[in-house]
């Protein structure tokens, strides 16, 4: 017959199940360079957003005369706001790989190019772009890469004419948008390393960011156990909150889940 002993080991386990779930998701998403889809990502660009916008719209004014910046002509006409949030979800999908600043500014340039390619599609023939992007964005389990290039072969098909970065423009771009991510957020830096007896610059994660990741994650890991039923009575409900389980592996349930 089960003892509370057991009662209490198998919440125990209940706790230990949904830390190893969280840690085999998270390592999934990074080793798939997804990144700015575990929660420390999403919360990350969720805070860093708003100064990342305006860093890009201070830099785009047009108020400076002689200014011959490849990165301000090209982005001038793009919202501010989507440019942000692209750029983020690319550099923190390479951040747990150190990549090379030339990596991730041509993965930078790539998407938004992309987006400003659509963004004219879109004023020239809004319902086929419209139709087109939604049928993209329904293959979920395909990466940005494979839905481009269906959207590119839809564009020459139809022989839209659309704006076309070179190689040059999309790493001035992205490599700008690195600059502006540092400069306003200071959640990554540039060290030099030797790859392959080259020197090369490389964006890492600051001690601070790095710290922050490893305390929300300890933190958020122990949010979602895998609630089982109990192998023994229930333990009594006081109120709303701390009934059911009986040890303090498990956070306190309420009587009824809620939403805030």
């Amino acid at each position: 017959m089960a003892t509370l002993e057991d009662q209490i080991e198998l919440e125990y386990q209940m706790v230990q199940s949904g830390i190893d779930r969280y840690h085999k998701q998270l390592t999934d998403l990074l080793e798939k360079d997804l990144g700015s889809k575990t929660k420390h990502g999403r919360t990350i660009i969720k805070g860093i957003l708003d100064p990342v916008q305006e860093a890009i719209e201070e830099h785009c004014k047009t108020n400076q005369r002689y200014n011959r910046s490849t990165s301000k002509s090209l982005l001038k006409d793009m919202d501010a706001g989507k440019v942000a949030y692209l750029a983020l979800i690319c550099l923190i999908d390479n951040l747990a790989n150190n990549s090379t600043l030339l990596k991730v500014a041509r993965n930078i340039g790539i998407q938004l190019e992309t987006q400003k390619r659509l963004d004219v599609w879109l004023k020239l023939d809004k319902e086929v772009a419209t139709n087109m992007i939604n049928e993209a964005n329904k293959k979920s389990d395909k990466g940005f890469h494979h839905k481009r290039y269906g959207l590119d072969h839809k564009i020459k098909h139809d022989e839209v004419d659309l704006p076309v970065w070179s190689a040059h423009d999309r790493i001035n771009v992205g490599i700008k948008l690195v600059d502006l991510i540092i400069t306003s957020t200071g959640i990554v830096k540039l060290e030099k390393k030797i790859q392959k007896r080259k020197t090369v610059y490389v964006v890492v994660a600051t001690q601070e960011t790095e710290d922050w990741i490893k305390a929300f994650n300890t933190a958020n890991e122990i949010a979602l156990p895998r609630y089982s039923p109990c192998i023994i009575e229930p333990k009594d409900w006081d109120g709303f909150w701390g009934g059911g389980y009986y040890s303090e592996h498990i956070n306190n349930l309420p009587f009824v889940r809620v939403h805030a």
